[in-house]
């Protein structure tokens, strides 16, 4: 079996990485260990790291990959303190390999890298309305709009289609999630079966056009717009133990348990509440990059949680001109 190891550049993370090649070519020297994706590519990816590393990485290893995500996110399997465990178990055999949809998006003739998480569609600078048309198996849904829409997989629910008011959906459920963000005329969201073709089309803005996967790659949109179906290579991932249909859910719910938000806060709220909490301080334009929320959302969600007393205000050490938002412990 190839195996290929890659980690984020903090220094934790690299200590890790390091201790886990240590003990894999002391105790298994007749595997080979990359720290690159080939050609020939790896058999198993072992990838350390936060989830945005993890969904990074995702995008350059096609489907006859499985990825073994180390890490304290939703989408990781092990903590890295049990990343020796793991390779031990992985290279033995004891386990298992799950598929996960992705999206496949195709625009102006030519094919998207596929996203794991959610395809969002918004305007190019800052919180503006935009409209567009949704058409689902070339039949018309609706002409909405509003600040945008989030077409996303059922993995990607619990994530950006979760704070815009979407559902949560069963992470091996075979569908795809439409999620109206801000809809004007009342849309409300969508759940398709996985074998649908979703079109956004006639999209207009005065502020341009974006469409971003997974939170990282930005592709401007042409009023045409999109097609969005479920991609033919899935994401594999390595599992340990017996299948847990749930367990992205079950992280959510034990995160959401700790918190002390109101019962009545916004989605956004929650969801930035829950970044900071992973993310720790972060400044106003961190916090709409890393969440690719609209400005005016953001900014309503961070008032929300200073006025509830459950995050403040700090200067910024590099420039006084910036605040900073830290929760209160």
């Amino acid at each position: 079996m190839r195996v290929a190891l890659v980690a984020s550049k903090d220094a934790v993370t690299r200590r890790h990485a390091a201790e886990a090649t240590r003990t894999l070519r002391e105790r298994f020297p007749e595997f080979s260990l990359a720290a690159d994706l080939g050609p020939p590519a790896p058999e198993a990816l072992v990838v350390l790291g936060d989830d945005r590393f993890l969904l990074h990485a995702l995008r350059r290893v096609g489907s006859q990959t499985a990825v073994l995500a180390v890490g304290h996110g939703f989408l990781a399997e092990v903590p890295p303190e049990q990343i020796d465990w793991a390779l031990e178990t992985l290279l033995e055999g004891q386990n298992w390999v799950e598929e996960r949809l992705r999206l496949e998006v195709r625009m102006d003739g030519r094919r998207l890298p596929p996203a794991l998480n959610e395809a969002a569609l918004s305007t190019s600078r800052g919180a503006g309305f935009l409209r567009y048309t949704l058409e689902v198996d070339g039949e018309q849904v609706w002409r909405d709009s509003g600040d945008g829409v989030i077409v996303c997989t059922p993995t990607g629910s619990t994530g950006y289609g979760l704070s815009a008011g979407g559902p949560v959906v069963m992470e091996n459920a075979e569908a795809i999630v439409v999620v109206p963000v801000c809809s004007s005329t009342g849309q409300r969201p969508l759940v398709l079966p996985a074998r649908s073709v979703v079109a956004i089309t006639e999209v207009e803005s005065r502020l341009g056009r974006d469409l971003v996967l997974d939170g990282q790659e930005r592709v401007r949109v042409r009023s045409k717009g999109f097609t969005i179906q479920a991609s033919a290579d899935p994401a594999r991932f390595v599992r340990f133990g017996k299948a847990r249909y749930l367990q992205v859910f079950g992280k959510l719910t034990e995160r959401h348990r700790a918190t002390d938000l109101p019962a009545r806060a916004a989605p956004s709220v929650r969801f930035l509440y829950r970044l900071l909490e992973d993310e720790g301080a972060l400044t106003e334009k961190q916090l709409i990059a890393e969440s690719r929320m609209p400005e005016r959302t953001v900014r309503n969600a961070v008032s929300y949680l200073v006025r509830a007393g459950l995050v403040r205000r700090d200067p910024s050490l590099r420039d006084a001109r910036e605040t900073v938002f830290t929760l209160r412990r």
